[in-house]
C-alpha cells in the first residue's frame, strides 16, 4: 500500500472529536481530522521531574477514565529508564492525576530486562491486557533497538497488579526485521486477535542506509499470543511509526492511525489483512494545533504515537505524543472532545 513520509514527538494530546452521521442515519465515512477541537488549557498532563510519552485513554469498570502512558526521569533516557504509569480522571478529557506505576523493566536475565515502554491497555474476556515493548539493557539506542520485542501482562483490574506472560507476545520475523515494537491490538469480528506492529523492511548490514520502518500485521487465537506475523504488511511503501488499531462495528471496518514524518494518517481494511488509505486519509498535517485561547501549539519535531479512544463506537479522543526540541521535556496533552 502506498502512502507519504513519517515523524517523531513527545507530549500526549487528547484531541476532541465531533461525531457525524449520514442524513440517512448510516455512519458517515470516518473523518477524524474534521473532528479535532482546539486544545484547552487544562489539557496538558505534566508530571514533575518526568517526561511522558505514548498516551492511551480507556474507561475502567469503575466508571473512571484512565490514561496509560510511558514516563522516565528527565535526567534519564527512555531506553534505559522508561516505565509504564497510570493516571486517572472522572471525565475522558481530564484533568488527569497520577495514580500508580504499572510496569517496569523485569531485570537482568529476562528478555524485557531494560524498560517497559509504549503501552496499550485492552479489556478482553473480563481481563485487562497491558501490551508493552522492552529489550536488553544497553547504553546506546543503536544496539538496544535490535533487541526490542512486544510483551503482555494480565490483570483482573485496570489498576493491577499485572502478571507478565513470560515469553514475548511478538518477536521479529519476515517481513518484520530487527525488531517488533509499538503494538496496536483489537479483537476481530471472528473472535481472533489482530495486532499491528512496527518493524523494519530489511536486515541491517554494514554500509546500508537506515532500514525503512513498516507496519506489519500479526494474528493470535488468544490475547496473550504468541502472535504470528502475516506475510503482507499494512504499510510498507513509506516510513511510518506508532500505529493504533481498532474495529469499527458500525462501519464494519478496521481502522489504524499512525504517524509519518509530516502528518498523522488513517488507513482502513474490510478484513484486517488488506489495507488502503481511508477516505479521509490525513488527520493532522504539520506540527501545529490550535489552542482554545486562539494561540497555536507548535513543535519542531512533528506529532507521534497517535491513539484513538472510542465511546459508543465513535472516536471521542485522539491521543498524540509531542517530543520536545531539547529532548528532555516530553509531556502529555489532552484536548477536549466535541460531541
Amino acid at each position: 500500500m502506498k502512502i507519504p513520509p513519517s515523524t517523531s514527538l513527545c507530549v500526549f494530546l487528547f484531541v476532541g472529536l465531533s461525531l457525524a452521521t449520514c442524513a440517512r442515519g448510516e455512519p458517515a465515512p470516518l473523518d477524524i481530522g474534521a473532528m479535532v477541537q482546539p486544545l484547552d488549557e487544562w489539557g496538558v498532563y505534566r508530571v514533575e521531574g518526568y517526561s511522558t510519552w505514548g498516551p492511551q485513554v480507556t474507561k475502567g469498570q469503575d466508571g473512571k477514565y484512565y490514561l496509560v502512558h510511558s514516563r522516565w526521569p528527565k535526567t534519564g533516557k527512555w531506553f534505559t529508564h522508561s516505565e509504564i504509569a497510570l493516571a486517572v480522571s472522572d471525565t475522558p478529557e481530564g484533568p488527569y492525576t497520577h495514580h500508580s506505576v504499572l510496569l517496569t523493566g523485569r531485570g537482568e536475565g529476562y528478555w524485557d530486562e531494560a524498560v517497559a515502554h509504549n503501552p496499550k491497555i485492552k479489556h478482553f474476556e473480563g481481563k485487562y491486557y497491558l501490551y508493552y515493548i522492552s529489550g536488553k539493557k544497553q547504553t546506546e539506542l543503536t544496539w538496544y533497538r535490535v533487541t526490542q520485542k512486544i510483551g503482555v501482562a494480565v490483570a483482573d483490574k485496570i489498576t493491577g497488579p499485572y502478571i507478565r506472560v513470560d515469553e514475548p507476545a511478538l518477536s521479529p520475523s519476515p517481513p518484520l526485521y530487527n525488531l517488533a515494537v509499538n503494538p496496536g491490538i483489537t479483537r476481530m469480528a471472528d473472535g481472533r486477535y489482530l495486532m499491528i506492529a512496527k518493524g523494519e523492511i530489511r536486515p541491517v548490514a554494514g554500509g546500508e542506509p537506515k532500514p525503512q520502518r513498516i507496519q506489519g500485521m500479526a494474528i493470535s487465537g488468544t490475547p496473550e499470543g504468541p502472535f504470528k506475523i502475516l506475510p503482507e504488511p499494512a504499510i510498507q511503501d513509506i516510513d511510518t511509526e506508532d500505529a493504533s488499531l481498532w474495529y469499527d462495528e458500525k462501519r464494519q471496518k478496521y481502522f489504524a492511525v499512525f504517524h509519518a514524518h509530516e502528518y498523522i494518517g488513517l488507513i482502513e481494511s474490510d478484513d484486517g489483512f488488506t489495507w488502503r488509505k481511508a477516505e479521509n486519509y490525513k488527520i493532522i498535517e504539520g506540527n501545529q494545533l490550535m489552542r482554545a485561547n486562539g494561540s497555536v501549539l507548535a513543535t519542531k519535531p512533528p506529532f507521534q504515537r497517535p491513539s484513538v479512544y472510542l465511546e459508543d463506537g465513535e472516536p471521542r479522543l485522539l491521543g498524540i505524543a509531542i517530543p520536545a526540541a531539547n529532548r528532555t521535556d516530553w509531556h502529555v496533552v489532552i484536548v477536549s472532545l466535541a460531541q
